[in-house]
């Protein structure tokens, strides 16, 4: 992976979040940057929920090119914005800023990148039935993604929180017109749902660096019909992961949705679309082996 430059003339673009040590993102973006040899540079800085604000504003006032959301901030920061995309205004929630006539817009690449990266697997969510673990700002965009194309045979969300889960669902119903369901992890109808499920996607932060030794989900509920998609990236083979490899699954981790997310995030900012083929993904996750 290439290192970026700095320069007089270089433009700061950001990763807001609360961790955001175990990003990769900053060697995929300042690789890209190099290889282009574009005056810009990517750094993480960690924010908590209560300075999220004033990190924002700086961004502003320093005249910086854009940021990434990741987790807590998804949802919170789109009411920072000064204009949303249409998908962002459906979902609440942002992963990309950037600033254009002296405003700030924000919008989510997510769901193109988790989209192009189950194309790259060559899963096709048509007539499947679709378990989203979760209910933060990752699974918001997931499921409405997912409600808004109406290919799925069903969608069910499962969470910890009854009230918050069962919430999310009905917002994405009404707002889409497709029925969502939901359940309580442990229950009845969370196990009846994950039975049925051929595509399970994995929203939570459970199993992420540093807490690895943990899955959101019992090993027993994984089955050889069911594709298993981890959001997370790191570590490259959460426990989730192996657990489902071992039962039969085909599964893919965050990493190719990041990339792709990535690509999109970076037109924004820089007007240049990448080709995928400038980042090595087997080097990406040996680096991050390193880290």
């Amino acid at each position: 992976m290439e290192r970026q430059e700095i320069r007089g003339d270089t433009r700061l673009v950001a990763l807001l979040g609360d961790p955001v040590a175990h990003s990769v993102s900053p060697l995929i973006h300042n690789h890209l940057f190099a290889r282009l040899g574009l005056p810009f540079v990517y750094i993480p800085l960690r924010v908590a929920a209560a300075d999220l604000g004033a990190a924002v504003r700086v961004l502003r006032s320093a005249r910086c090119a854009g940021a990434n959301i990741t987790i807590p901030h998804k949802q919170a920061a789109a009411p920072l914005c000064d204009r949303l995309s249409d998908l962002s205004k459906m979902t609440g929630t942002v992963n990309t800023l950037w600033f254009a006539e002296e405003c700030l817009h924000g919008t989510t690449t997510d769901a193109d990148g988790f989209f192009r990266a189950l194309a790259w697997m060559d899963h096709d969510p048509a007539n499947g039935r679709v378990v989203i673990l979760g209910n933060g700002g990752a699974a918001r965009t997931l499921s409405f993604a997912l409600a808004l194309a109406k290919k799925c045979a069903a969608i069910a969300l499962v969470g910890r929180d009854d009230t918050r889960v069962g919430s999310l669902a009905a917002e994405v119903g009404d707002r889409t017109g497709f029925a969502v369901a939901h359940a309580t992890f442990g229950t009845k109808a969370a196990a009846q749902a994950l039975a049925a499920c051929t595509l399970l996607v994995n929203c939570t932060s459970v199993g992420m660096h540093p807490a690895a030794d943990a899955s959101p989900v019992d090993s027993a509920v994984l089955h050889a019909g069911m594709t298993v998609f981890d959001t997370i990236y790191n570590p490259a083979k959460t426990r989730l992961v192996a657990a489902a490899e071992r039962a039969g699954c085909r599964v893919q981790n965050g990493l190719r949705m990041l990339l792709y997310q990535g690509l999109s995030s970076f037109a924004l900012w820089t007007g240049m679309r990448p080709d995928e083929s400038l980042v090595d993904v087997n080097e990406l996750t040996r680096a991050m082996g390193r880290a």
